[in-house]
């Protein structure tokens, strides 16, 4: 009997296919929706005994509350201040929208994911929402935001959470107050998504959950548009859907849409409640307010993949939505300085030490982007901004000396010989002290100095011995004054650890100077192709002579001629192989 009533419903919900094809539909017929009837149909009709049961919502908001105990969700605030700031916001917004919902009963809580890579949101019974840091980052508009929350809380307002778990705990014969029993696939019932019907039913009754709250209809119609767009299947025809949507997890993302229904079908849907309901898509979208943390967020991935142009642009755009983000505005100043552009480095700078709190890096930065754009006026500038940053000079504060540091290096490198006897270093911290040594040896090695950059970097290793930093930079100067094996030495029986990305490139691209220098060119090529593959920023000549005396800059734009050669090369034999296919 069971079977002849689903093979009744199959038949009435092709020939309702059939229909809907034969009728003006906006979504185009695939075979996705005949997929979805199948096993909705079987899924609602295994469902059909616990219709009738209906939990109490203090039951539910116990068991929502437990299975976020064993997921590990908490109130508590995040210790990363980007993190905390968008658990902020999306409570702020959730709260909103959660208020038109219909059962009152339920206090909702809205937690982040923060992972990139999770591209998705659910709702747990009892109204604990979770949206991940990888969907938040396609949001263009609290608009859209409004509408995927609304989506989450309509989940739940309509009772498909909890029948979900009543339907998890009734195959497993246990009761809902032991849903502890399931652990964490008890998460994975509500990430995998809900039937068709419930997801459509919950875009409906999410917008107009986002509407009441004062939001555009627009926000869902915006949204389901960009969907559309990165959808698989679309995204694979797309030119470069990579850059265009700041290097968008495209695996963690098809999660998303094998738990949804096509953007299609669910943007015609849209549109026809809007109508229906007489929605207004003209009201004024608002911005998203933490976009300028997932734009510095792309920046930052932009710059590491060595397209500076489009880093530059992210955090520049970040900033117009956000002026006082401070993190932005250091990211601007460093891809601007990778990039080689040292004025912009200097306004980036200046513009951190004129806004908020300035580490020892903003003053390196700042004196080493004036040493190139204005060394000689750009002094009186670096006093001034001191001045204004330390109005009473504090030789114990480790920050006003490294500011000193820098303003003795220009000075420095303005021919005042005596300026870093002026110094006052702080006594008694042999990490703090070799960190300044190590501040000044590059402005005696910009200098041309290369003499006293050695020894303040020997001394500096004294100090300090599991530096890599230090050995590094000494590598290099021992380089420049033609003691190649000396140099070889130190970076081989220096330490090892590197502390980033940059770090490691910067050793290979040490020892690709010295192989040049000593006629290894074979090893020479390979260690610089190897640098440049951890740190793009390599094959940049005006960063190349910014940072580096004229001898060494003239060895690596050799080493970058010849891994340009070898790039067209590689891409020619590339191109011969597409026309043999």
């Amino acid at each position: 009997m069971k079977r002849l009533g689903f093979v009744a419903l199959f038949v009435a919900g092709c020939a309702l296919l059939y229909l809907l094809q034969r009728s003006k539909a906006d979504a185009p017929f695939t075979p996705r929706p005949l997929l979805y009837l199948l096993a909705d149909t079987q899924r609602e009709a295994e469902r059909i005994p616990l219709t009738v049961t209906r939990v109490s919502d203090q039951d539910e908001i116990k068991a929502g509350e437990q299975i976020a105990r064993e997921y590990g969700l908490t109130s508590q605030r995040s210790d990363n201040p980007d993190a905390a700031r968008i658990a902020e916001y999306l409570n702020s917004v959730g709260t909103e929208v959660a208020n038109h919902a219909q059962r009152k009963a339920i206090r909702y809580h809205f937690y982040l994911q923060d992972d990139r890579n999770f591209v998705n949101a659910f709702a747990l019974p009892g109204g604990q929402i979770v949206v991940g840091r990888g969907l938040l980052e396609l949001l263009e508009s609290q608009d859209e935001l409004a509408v995927v929350l609304g989506h989450e809380i309509a989940h739940v307002d309509n009772r498909h959470a909890i029948a979900r778990l009543q339907y998890e705990t009734a195959s497993r014969k246990i009761g809902l107050g032991e849903v502890y029993q399931l652990g964490k696939p008890a998460v994975e019932i509500f990430e995998s998504g809900y039937t068709k019907v419930e997801e459509l039913e919950a875009d409906r009754v999410g917008l107009g959950f986002a509407v009441a709250a004062g939001y555009s209809a627009a926000g869902g119609v915006n949204l389901m548009k960009r969907f559309e767009k990165l959808e698989p299947e679309n995204a694979k025809r797309a030119n470069s859907p990579v850059g265009e949507f700041a290097q968008v997890p495209f695996d963690a993302l098809q999660e998303y849409f094998r738990s949804h229904p096509s953007p299609a079908e669910r943007l015609a849907a849209f549109e026809v409640e809007i109508t229906s309901r007489g929605y207004n898509q003209s009201q004024s979208i608002r911005p998203l307010a933490i976009r300028s943390i997932f734009l510095t967020d792309a920046a930052e991935r932009l710059d590491r993949a060595g397209d500076f142009k489009n880093s530059i642009a992210r955090f520049k755009e970040a900033l117009g939505l956000d002026p006082n983000y401070t993190r932005a505005r250091r990211g601007l100043a460093e891809s601007s300085w990778r990039s080689g552009d040292a004025e912009e480095t200097v306004q980036a700078e200046t513009e951190v030490i004129h806004r908020g709190a300035v580490t020892a890096n903003d003053w390196r930065l700042l004196a080493r982007g004036i040493s190139v754009s204005d060394p000689v006026k750009g002094v009186s500038r670096l006093e001034a901004l001191e001045a204004e940053k330390y109005a009473t000079p504090n030789e114990g504060n480790d920050l006003y000396v490294a500011a000193r540091i820098e303003l003795a290096g220009l000075e420095f490198l303005n021919h005042r010989k005596d300026s870093f006897a002026e110094v006052p270093f702080l006594s008694g911290f042999s990490q703090s002290r070799a960190i300044q040594q190590r501040s000044i040896a590059w402005w005696m090695y910009r200098a041309g100095k290369l003499d006293l950059a050695s020894q303040q970097l020997e001394a500096a290793r004294q100090l300090f011995p599991q530096s890599s930093e230090t050995a590094i930079q000494l590598a290099l100067v021992l380089s420049d004054l033609g003691r190649q094996a000396d140099a070889e030495q130190i970076l081989s029986n220096g330490p090892i650890r590197s502390i980033s990305q940059e770090d490691v490139a910067e050793r290979l691209a040490v020892r690709a100077v010295i192989d040049w220098r000593t006629e290894n060119r074979d090893a020479a090529n390979r260690n610089f192709q190897s640098a440049v593959k951890a740190d793009s920023v390599w094959m940049v000549p005006r960063w190349i002579a910014n940072n580096n005396t004229a001898s060494t800059a003239g060895v690596i734009t050799q080493l970058q001629a010849a891994e340009s050669s070898r790039r067209l090369k590689e891409a020619a034999a590339r191109q011969l192989n597409e026309i043999g296919r």
